[in-house]
């Protein structure tokens, strides 16, 4: 007979397997458990849904998107010198060859999610965390969801909110950024960016994915997730 006060070896048990729509939705209530079942880097699913959300994002923001590029691209050409005449024409240009935006969305985010990705492996193992390229664009994608999340809620704003008073593209963001001026350094404003719930909430799932599937200990993951926000900042936003 077993002796019941002896306790049995412990049995590993592979995560439940799931559809890629459901980990993309499971990442924003239930991360660890996502990674749990991505730890072998199977990124090409969740990439494909990053990028179809993000044109759908891009569509249902359009609004918003024409607002703040035309400011920003206006804020551009004054610091280099142009002509008010001169910012208009090249505003009409840029305007034509907004509709390319469903063609070369997808692209951006693709490279942008490799980029992160092999920017998370390098950092990840420079700081003895076991991960291979996959594994690093996998932690890389899923935790871009929150801020994907976001854009769609900054650009909604656009149906509620006179978009012509936009002094820089952060003035209808969910950050520190909304509240500097139009003459704000563009480093500062690159900065205030990353003080986002959203932004915040994808480095968090960030050094989760590291702390999962890297297998790194919860402070370096963290620190990790850190450096990623800078970097991330110094490239992307």
């Amino acid at each position: 007979m077993t002796d019941p006060l002896v306790t049995p070896p412990a049995i590993d048990v592979a995560p439940a397997r799931s559809s890629a729509w459901e980990d993309v939705l499971d990442i924003f209530y239930a991360p660890r458990a996502v990674f749990e079942r991505r730890r072998d880097g199977k990124y090409l699913v969740p990439i494909l849904v990053l990028c179809v959300a993000t044109v759908a994002v891009y569509f249902l923001s359009q609004q918003m998107n024409d607002a703040l590029r035309d400011v920003e691209l206006a804020r551009t050409f004054r610091e280099q010198g142009l002509k008010p005449e001169q910012i208009s024409q090249a505003t009409a240009a840029a305007a034509k060859f907004s509709g390319l935006a469903v063609y070369i969305l997808p692209v951006f985010m693709a490279i942008g999610a490799w980029i992160s990705g092999l920017m998370t492996m390098l950092l990840g193992n420079m700081m003895g965390a076991k991960l291979n390229f996959a594994q690093g664009t996998t932690i890389a994608v899923l935790a871009s969801m929150p801020e994907l999340l976001g854009r769609l809620l900054v650009g909604l704003q656009g149906l509620f909110l006179d978009t012509t008073t936009a002094a820089h593209r952060y003035s209808f963001s969910i950050n520190a950024s909304r509240l500097m001026s139009a003459d704000t350094n563009k480093w500062l404003l690159k900065f205030g960016a990353l003080v986002d719930p959203f932004v915040i909430w994808g480095l968090v799932l960030t050094g989760i994915g590291a702390y999962v599937i890297g297998r790194m200990e919860r402070e370096k993951a963290a620190v990790l997730a850190i450096m990623i926000g800078i970097v991330g900042t110094l490239l992307f936003r």
